[in-house]
């Protein structure tokens, strides 16, 4: 069985600058009611580093952003109102607060980095970020989808 820790050193192996797998594994222990979320399984624990670039880069260029959704198990993202085919369940999508810019601030920066192509940290491995952005009142959801959406 995975453990949190395990998630966490998986993540921290890729050295990202801005980010630590404590961030990403904490979301695992909340709780909607009666519904407590889980950890991912561990074959869906390399879906999240692309998206972990394009949050790295981000806070390159606003400053701090608060992690506040990663992996959703399909119970907890039913409990959240989460979309049906939620790219949380997948392991590929983060909500983030920006704590110095607003969230349209945010989103802006993100779709600027699309179309280009990123380096995954440790790795030859590269890829170009197309994904879906969407602006929220107090945050916004980036995941990195095989195709550009915007809501």
């Amino acid at each position: 069985m995975s453990t949190a820790k395990q998630l966490d050193e998986f993540i921290d192996r890729f050295g990202f600058e801005h980010f630590k797998g404590s961030e990403i594994s904490s979301y695992a222990s909340r709780k909607r009611g009666s519904v407590k979320n889980s950890l991912p399984h561990e074959s869906l624990w390399s879906n999240i580093i692309p998206t972990l670039v394009i949050a790295n880069e981000l806070r390159k260029i606003v400053g701090p952003i608060t992690v506040t959704s990663a992996y959703r198990s399909p119970a907890y993202n039913a409990a959240v109102g989460g979309e049906p085919g939620s790219y949380h369940m997948k392991f590929m999508a983060l909500d983030l607060i920006p704590q110095d810019v607003s969230p349209r601030t945010l989103a802006a920066a993100a779709k600027k980095l699309r179309w280009k192509k990123y380096k995954i940290p440790g790795t030859n491995e590269t890829f170009v970020f197309k994904g879906g952005i969407g602006i929220y009142s107090s945050f916004v959801h980036i995941d990195c989808r095989e195709n550009e959406a915007n809501w």
